[in-house]
């Protein structure tokens, strides 16, 4: 009985420490540079649409794979479903829309920037997130400051605020 009771808290023990000791993933990462963010995502990160295309014959496979890795260049803004307010941005989690609003602050570091809308962060309802990747396709970002725009994307929440993580231009346009 000693024999299996000392076998168990070994195996026991074996096993906490095995599933304490993995290394947790970033819930986020860039995807174009594969750098960890400052902000980490509880929702999926907006990616461009990839429709696989049938490659039942071997002889089309490079040709698709081409095709597919065209389209996730050519970043694409779904339709959105609404336009709202920053403060109303919460209520769609995980969906596309426009979110119309008033930019108090901006605010760049080098891996990240942020354009804070209706009052500057902590107080800020709603942000749009530029990552360094993308900071060449918006070479002058302090010019959205104190600026009405319209940001369009799909919403996703960061420590219970809600965002829209900027990959185009095409994505924001000043009113």
């Amino acid at each position: 009985m000693k024999n299996l009771t000392s076998a168990l808290a070994i195996i026991f023990t074996a096993i906490i420490f095995i599933s304490c000791s993995k290394e947790k993933k970033p819930e986020f990462t860039d995807e174009n540079t594969g750098q960890n963010t400052p902000r980490e995502m509880k929702n999926d990160e907006p990616k461009s649409e990839v429709k696989k295309e049938n490659t039942e014959d071997t002889s089309n496979t490079k040709t698709n794979t081409n095709q597919q890795n065209t389209k996730s260049r050519n970043f694409e803004i779904g339709k959105p479903e609404a336009v709202i307010t920053p403060m109303e941005a919460g209520n769609f989690n995980g969906r596309t829309v426009t979110v119309k609003g008033f930019v108090a602050d901006v605010y760049q570091s080098e891996k990240v920037a942020y354009l804070n809308f209706v009052e500057k962060f902590p107080k800020n309802p709603f942000t749009a997130v530029i990552f360094a990747s993308k900071f060449s396709d918006f070479p002058d970002i302090i010019k959205y400051k104190n600026k009405d725009v319209e940001v369009t994307g799909r919403v996703s929440m960061y420590r219970e605020k809600a965002q829209i993580i900027l990959n185009s231009p095409k994505q924001i346009v000043v009113k």
